[in-house]
């Protein structure tokens, strides 16, 4: 399993997920994986986040499934998006589920500032019991109606901080009421947040929950960030994770933009020169890029 963990303040919203992929074959588990992405559309923006299934059996892990998914789909509204995914969810989830030992859950929460309707929180949920069972049933969508619900939380490390005094979730709270007035910065909520994965990390027993984890955030207007960490201290350098604004794959054109900038970069410095990219090259490998939905979990 693992932790997933939400959180909404009055213009922010926080999404706190470990990185650990567990394998039931007897193999060490590795803690590099991204089980979180962003989704802007029409009507509003939010980070989609998973419990359960880490990977499948090729390797391909649900984020970079959800993005394929919804890639090349623009016009669409939040809720409509989540729909789509959740149908494919319905279709292709179960077979890789029913690999898992004893059968698998799954939940997809996502976390949003929907235009006109402030902070909402959905999910998409389902579980296979058995290879045998043949009905899959998913929870579709599932809008929390009035005020949303602050917090939410999934996996095992959910489990974990859910059993401890809550007053920890009083001090997150307050964290958040502190940083929408302007009193503490984004880093200080995203480091007190690794360290309630951290907790969890060292608290379950069974080691679903790794060291390592992902912290990030979006305004209600847009823009956010993100940070890595490893226990409680910041990784050096933050990568991207997977984006789709308007049907656009913005993750796989960065990695693009990246491949090119970087060399050119170094180069510049060595040799004390104005950057040159060759701006042509990059372009094509832009446009060869894949552009339409891909709904298939391999």
């Amino acid at each position: 399993m693992t932790l997933v963990l939400t959180a909404h303040g009055r213009d922010t919203l926080w999404v706190l997920a470990d990185r650990r992929l567990s394998y039931a074959d007897g193999r060490p588990p590795i803690d590099d994986a991204l089980k979180v992405m962003r989704l802007e559309t029409d009507d509003g923006v939010g980070i989609l986040a998973y419990a359960g299934l880490g990977s499948t059996s090729r390797g391909t892990e649900p984020s970079e499934w959800m993005s394929a998914v919804l890639r090349g789909r623009g016009g669409l509204k939040f809720e409509q998006a989540l729909g789509i995914l959740s149908e494919a969810a319905r279709r292709e989830l179960p077979r890789h589920l029913a690999q898992l030992p004893g059968g698998g859950y799954h939940v997809i929460v996502a976390s949003a500032f929907i235009d006109g309707r402030g902070p909402h929180l959905f999910a998409i949920e389902g579980n296979v019991l058995d290879a045998t069972v043949s009905e899959h049933e998913y929870r579709r969508i599932v809008p929390h109606q009035g005020p949303t619900v602050p917090l939410s939380m999934a996996g095992s490390g959910a489990h974990y901080l859910a059993r401890r005094d809550p007053a920890w979730q009083r001090a997150l709270h307050d964290l958040m009421k502190a940083h929408d007035a302007g009193r503490i910065d984004e880093f200080v909520m995203a480091d007190h947040l690794a360290t309630l994965n951290n907790q969890a990390h060292q608290g379950v027993s069974d080691g679903s929950v790794g060291p390592r984890s992902v912290v990030v955030w979006t305004h209600r207007n847009g823009g956010g960030g993100l940070q890595f960490y490893t226990g409680t201290a910041r990784d050096p350098e933050s990568g991207a994770i997977p984006t789709i604004a308007s049907g656009l794959d913005v993750s796989a054109i960065l990695e693009v933009q990246l491949r090119f900038f970087e060399p050119a970069a170094a180069e510049a410095m060595r040799l004390h020169r104005s950057l040159d990219i060759d701006d042509e090259a990059m372009s094509l490998q832009i446009t060869q890029l894949p552009s339409d939905p891909d709904e298939r979990l391999r």
